[in-house]
């Protein structure tokens, strides 16, 4: 009987734990992520200045871009990942002409 409720008592402080940090888990993306949270508000303000959103999709295409070159790196050697050097350091040389003409446009 002692086993059963030293047991109980283990099962009950893990759920508890557990419910615990799901609820601060969620808390904290909720205010995050939700209608009125931080970042919401920030990528709305992002996204309403066309200069800033272009950086942000710039640097959204040159991110995938070397994501799919590590890719193609790890698996097979492919004439791909030349054309994918060369896209990618033509967009980061667009990506700092549009930094420049933002910074400067302000």
């Amino acid at each position: 009987m002692e086993r059963v409720i030293h047991e109980s008592r283990e099962t009950l402080v893990a759920l508890v734990v557990a419910s615990c940090l799901l609820a601060g888990i969620g808390g904290a993306a909720f205010y995050t992520l939700g209608p009125d949270g931080w970042l919401t508000g920030m990528l709305r303000d992002l996204m309403s200045d066309p200069n800033l959103s272009t950086l942000a999709s710039l640097t959204a295409v040159m991110g995938i871009l070397t994501l799919c070159k590590r890719w193609l790196d790890r698996n097979t050697r492919s004439p791909l990942n030349n054309l994918l050097v060369g896209v990618v350091a033509l967009g980061g040389f667009a990506l700092i002409l549009q930094g420049i003409r933002a910074y400067l446009g302000n």
